[in-house]
């Protein structure tokens, strides 16, 4: 299993209010636990990098604000459909917290730091290899970040599409030579 597939796993698990207790995840998804500590050394580590706090694991899952809106911009960089209606069905404790808190669901993506060009999953228009490479450069000289995920909050299909076709974002940016 790839790394971004036992995030992916890491976070679906997460989203859907599975435990994320190593002896419960351990018990449940062999295969996953076991891809985790090869990839990434341990356990806690692999929630690291999937965005979930280790010390916060077995805790209830509190929706509030805060919450919410880290909730959001995980689905947001891990490449989920961000469409009001599918997480309404997908994780309705999660879409009823951002109606809560924020009135609507475009409304809680603007407040977690989600541009809402990024609620669509297409790729960008002539966005070819040297295009994305240029664009990353131009991005680098206007001082610009180019940390994966502040570069997919804020334009997500850019960012979604440099990764898929070079492989990874570092890939992308040693392409581009850029340290």
């Amino acid at each position: 299993m790839i790394r971004e597939a036992i995030i992916r796993k890491i976070v679906e698990r997460d989203l859907a209010g599975d435990s994320l207790l190593e002896d419960e995840v351990r018990r449940d998804e062999e295969l996953l636990h076991a891809a985790a500590i090869e990839d990434f050394g341990s356990w806690e580590t692999a929630l690291e990098y999937s965005g979930v706090r280790a010390r916060d694991v077995g805790r209830s899952r509190d929706l509030g604000a805060e919450r919410t809106a880290q909730q959001l911009r995980r689905l947001c960089t891990t490449g989920y459909d961000l469409g009001a209606l599918v997480n309404r069905s997908r994780d309705r404790p999660l879409y009823e917290a951002a109606l809560r808190h924020h009135g609507s669901w475009r409304a809680a993506l603007t407040a977690a730091g989600i541009s809402l060009a990024n609620v669509s999953r297409r790729r960008p228009e002539n966005f070819d290899r040297e295009t994305m490479i240029l664009w990353l450069q131009q991005r680098q000289a206007a001082g610009e970040s180019l940390i994966y995920t502040e570069v997919c909050l804020e334009n997500r299909d850019k960012a979604m599409a440099i990764r898929r076709t070079f492989g990874s974002w570092k890939a992308a940016l040693a392409m581009a030579k850029i340290e």
